[in-house]
């Protein structure tokens, strides 16, 4: 592997002209033993270059405490990507986006309340120089100048449509530098003005332009380059090949061959780029992000506001989460074999197993039956205090009060300022449900929301009120990220009262092994646990969540990642190395069952792209 170099419109690897046609591939997005699976298509397409993101919060998710096993060995992925012969752009950076919880940052930076994410906060990049000093040796071997197949490395991820700290930037090139990154840095921004002038690292440092790929864009994006630069090639950092998912929205999917005729375009114009994404993903266990806006909806009027990120990451890319080539991936391949002067190929699609079968749900827990079990720490405090503070990250948080009453009237109950989603359970049985930006969204029987959530306290009595919290994805994008702390943030009013005094549990959902397990549940309305054992063969499946409220499905003790019944997304990946041929066991979490639905369907097929209901 060579060194990067380039002028006004060639990259040059030692030299010799290299026209660089690459894909992003999200290492830890992909079951490690698949990766061979989607580099194999990578080369196959005619890729000669991946580019990956680094997440912070998954390699270093308690602060001090790193991990690069399994799917996060980024060793391991980037010695596989010199065996196939691809080069690779590596962007590290601490906020990556990638519709990926809270941009990449972990959420223990949010303990301290006076941090600046993505700014020259020396807090900030205290901790940003912590993780480099773990994370660059990682790749540093890797390095083109190694002999490695890392040909740049990104400095940060558009930055330009957040701020215009540019000690930001200049201070994370600096730390890759004196860690001893000698290969070109890089940064990637849209292309409106303000993007492209707060983005960018030096005036003659080397950065790539982010957008769609449709009719027209690359030659706008073209002139937006050269009016920036004229040193350098025309460098599409991101082609958006498709869109993302989110939950309770229609998924927009986009017709292949207008990605095609984009592509087209793009190389007739002497681009070189990057699919985003060329393989999409998934995003496993609790990493799902959000976004924040209206833009981000296919409806028409959609207000501004919270919309938390699918757990499939398919965004309509070019290779599907499973690994299989998409139409879009064969007519791209069509235009970039004509555009070498290449014959024409068949559109095989390699072989690719899948099964179905019926997993019986015989056991049942129910999650406050299971408290002690499943708290990692339990305190008490005057004012309820979100997630953060109390050193946990995802999952969920239940904090318990007790409310005296003093009149036989019903006075009005209010949960106020949680994040995201909050169940309230009044003498342990289920009276409200509240999400983010949406209010008061379902009650009990005989309580109208529009009146808001009267609670009837008889004069003598004592009530216990609990209020279980769930983080269901932390932003992503431009909003305020600093104002990302879950849980509830603020004490219950009762009678426009505040309520003191809370008793707190984490539920990080991390360790499931001590659950108690019996036959039958005795609350319909309460979180539950269903599990159930199955055989099966070495080939993957889809999990269908049909009849189920939303919450989490594990196998094997692997979290596959959230669910919803709003959809559009219906079924799980399960990867076929996750599975065994007996006694595997597939556990669902509901924290808002509609039913008592005994058996689960593994499907030989997903369903992306089902109706969409509003999120409840």
């Amino acid at each position: 592997m060579n060194q990067l170099t380039y002028d006004r419109n060639t990259f040059y690897l030692d030299g010799k002209p290299f026209r660089l046609i690459g894909g992003d591939i999200h290492y830890y997005r992909i079951h490690e033993k698949d990766w061979e699976r989607h580099l194999d298509l990578a080369v196959d397409f005619g890729l000669n270059t991946v580019q990956t993101y680094v997440p912070w919060n998954a390699h270093e998710p308690q602060q001090g405490n790193f991990d690069f096993s399994g799917r996060l060995d980024l060793a391991a992925f980037l010695a596989l990507c010199a065996k196939k012969g691809l080069r690779v752009l590596l962007r590290p950076s601490p906020y990556i986006c990638a519709e990926w919880e809270l941009g990449g940052q972990p959420a223990w930076l949010l303990r301290d309340r006076d941090v600046v994410l993505r700014s020259s906060d020396p807090k900030y990049l205290d901790a940003v120089q912590k993780y480099y000093d773990r994370l660059i040796p990682e790749f540093l071997p890797y390095l083109a100048t190694n002999g490695g197949p890392i040909i740049a490395v990104a400095v940060e991820n558009e930055y330009g449509g957040f701020g215009n700290d540019h000690r930001y930037i200049q201070a994370l090139a600096d730390m890759l530098k004196r860690g001893g990154v000698n290969v070109p840095l890089y940064t990637t921004d849209g292309i409106p003005d303000h993007m492209l002038t707060f983005g960018r690292q030096e005036r003659e440092a080397l950065f790539g332009v982010n957008f769609r790929a449709t009719a027209g864009k690359s030659k706008l994006g073209k002139e937006m380059l050269r009016r920036y630069s004229e040193e350098q090639p025309f460098f599409i950092s991101e082609f958006w090949a498709g869109r993302s998912m989110h939950w309770g929205e229609p998924f927009y999917h986009r017709p292949p061959s207008d990605t095609a005729t984009a592509f087209k375009e793009a190389l007739e114009l002497g681009a070189h780029l990057c699919f985003y994404m060329f393989s999409g993903g998934t995003n496993f266990g609790f990493m799902g992000g959000a976004n924040y806006g209206s833009s981000f909806s296919p409806r028409p009027n959609t207000p501004i506001r919270y919309i938390p990120q699918a757990t499939s990451y398919n965004v309509d890319a070019l290779v599907d989460e499973s690994g299989r080539p998409t139409e879009k991936y064969f007519l791209c391949r069509d235009v970039l074999d004509e555009y070498l002067g290449k014959e024409k190929r068949p559109h095989n699609a390699p072989s690719h197993p899948t099964q179905a079968l019926t997993v019986q749900l015989t056991d049942v827990a129910d999650l406050f039956d299971n408290l002690d079990a499943l708290t990692e720490e339990k305190a008490h405090t005057l004012t309820p205090k979100p997630m953060e503070d109390h050193g946990q990250s995802y999952g969920l948080i239940l904090y318990s009060t007790t409310l005296e009453a003093f009149s036989d009237e019903p006075y009005a109950l209010e949960v106020r300022k949680y994040l995201d989603r909050a169940n309230l359970f009044v003498d342990g049985n289920w009276f409200a449900t509240f999400l983010r930006d949406r209010g008061l969204t379902k009650a009990a029987d005989g309580v109208e929301i529009s009146k808001g959530l009267p609670l009837l306290a008889q004069n003598g009595t004592e009530r216990r009120l609990d209020v279980l919290v769930e983080n269901i994805g932390r932003i992503n994008n431009r909003y305020p990220m600093n104002d990302e702390r879950k849980g509830l943030q603020d004490c219950l009013l009762y009678a426009r009262v505040k309520l003191f005094h809370y008793d707190t549990r984490t539920l990080p959902l991390q360790d499931l092994s001590r659950l108690a397990w019996k036959q039958e549940r005795h609350k319909d309305r309460s979180p539950c646990f269903f599990r159930g054992t199955f055989d099966a063969k070495q080939a993957d499946t889809y999990v269908h969540f049909e009849g189920f409220g939303h919450g989490y499905v594990w196998v094997n003790g692997f979290n596959l990642g959230r669910y919803d019944s709003a959809g559009p997304q219906m079924t799980l990946y399960l990867p076929a190395h996750l599975l065994k041929e007996t006694g595997n066991e597939l556990i669902v979490l509901d924290i808002a069952p509609v039913g008592d639905k005994r058996e689960i369907a593994l499907l030989d097929h997903e369903i992306l792209e089902g109706d969409a209901k509003e999120l409840s």
